[in-house]
């Protein structure tokens, strides 16, 4: 077996990592490597590109006049007019590739590129250095993934200035937004203009959970904050309840429910049972998704399938459903709390039954035939 312990090593495997993302490392168009940075900070124009003394002879450059070299980066990713998107660092499979943050920081100041990935060939961290630390995800993104987060990010709208709804129409009929509904709205509000991006919710069966996500899903696309969403249940069931919600109150945004055996489609909202997802996670960038839902998740995350949340660059809402005779004694697991540390709506049964939003239970017996 080869020991891909030099960085020689690593970049053979970048560039198939960069493939099967879609871009073509031989296209000088799409990609750049062994890029000499110049220059001492970043600029607000497009660097230009001139032919130098690059591994592929080509060198960006700021128009600083400064014609000292700062160092090299290892690969540029370009726009479809040039600019860069993004800088890779790519170390040799011995080294952690977050240790790289501060050496490449400089090159990507340098060159106006607002994201940036470090990898050793094993690992790959995803940099948003101007707004979120580095983390680790599957793949490298696409450049169409690069350039709909650029976009966003000069579209985008404070989300507190989007009003709440008063009421929807679901079956055909007016339902009010409860209270409750509008608290956790805007403590999701709240929570990602502070650059949280996991979230858990909390409700009893019957509360309008689905309901809830559809509507906050709504101002996301409004508010410029997602393009894409993936909707993942663990039963037909919750996909056909989840695809109805989204037909009713999301009507104006284009859905699909991905099956198996059934071709990809570029629609804005993704409904798929994770079973499904577990087996077709590699057909998607970690880029591809804005946001990641997960309904029932405090029975379908073990394992594997939690792999499938690692699918998105921004926001994962989770939705957990409380069940009440087991609501004194629910505890989300491990696999969810280690990341869901933000719990923006917990309603025990019992206040519910208090305010009368819920009606108690009761157990009839039944007699044999």
């Amino acid at each position: 077996m080869k020991d891909f312990s030099k960085e020689t090593d690593t970049r053979i495997i970048v560039d198939d990592l960069l493939r099967q993302a879609g871009w073509n490392p031989a296209d000088k168009s799409q990609v750049l490597t062994e890029i000499t940075v110049y220059g001492k900070g970043a600029v607000h124009t497009v660097p230009p590109v001139r032919e130098g003394s690059g591994g592929d002879s080509a060198v960006l450059t700021t128009s600083d006049g400064d014609s000292v070299p700062t160092g090299r980066a290892d690969y540029v990713l370009l726009s479809q007019n040039g600019r860069p998107l993004a800088v890779i660092e790519a170390k040799r499979s011995a080294i952690q590739p977050y240790t790289a943050k501060q050496q490449v920081l400089p090159y990507a100041k340098g060159l106006d590129a607002p994201f940036i990935f470090l990898t050793n060939g094993e690992l790959i961290y995803f940099w948003d250095y101007g707004n979120d630390d580095a983390r680790i995800v599957n793949s490298f993104f696409s450049r169409r993934d690069l350039e709909r987060l650029v976009e966003m990010r000069s579209t985008r709208k404070t989300l507190a200035t989007i009003e709440i709804p008063e009421y929807y129409i679901r079956q055909g009929e007016t339902r009010n937004v409860r209270p409750y509904q509008q608290e956790a709205m805007q403590a999701l509000d709240h929570a990602i203009e502070l650059g949280k991006r996991r979230f858990l919710i909390e409700l009893p069966t019957g509360m309008g959970k689905t309901d809830l996500i559809c509507l906050y899903l709504k101002r996301l696309f409004q508010g410029g904050r997602a393009e894409r969403i993936l909707f993942l249940v663990d039963r037909e069931q919750l996909a056909k309840q989840a695809k109805e919600a989204i037909q009713d109150i999301l009507s104006q945004y284009s859905s699909y429910w991905l099956r198996p055996g059934m071709a990809r489609q570029e629609q804005q909202i993704t409904v798929c049972l994770l079973q499904t997802m577990v087996g077709r996670y590699q057909e998607f960038t970690s880029g591809y998704f804005d946001v990641v839902i997960a309904d029932e998740c405090h029975r379908s995350i073990y394992g594997a399938w939690q792999t499938a949340l690692t699918l998105t660059s921004m926001h994962s809402i989770l939705a957990l459903r409380r069940r009440p005779q087991h609501t004194s004694n629910v505890t989300p697991s491990n696999s969810i709390s280690a990341g869901m540390t933000n719990r923006i709506l917990h309603f025990l049964f019992n206040r519910h039954l208090r305010t009368g939003t819920l009606c108690p239970t009761n157990l009839l017996p039944v007699s044999p035939l």
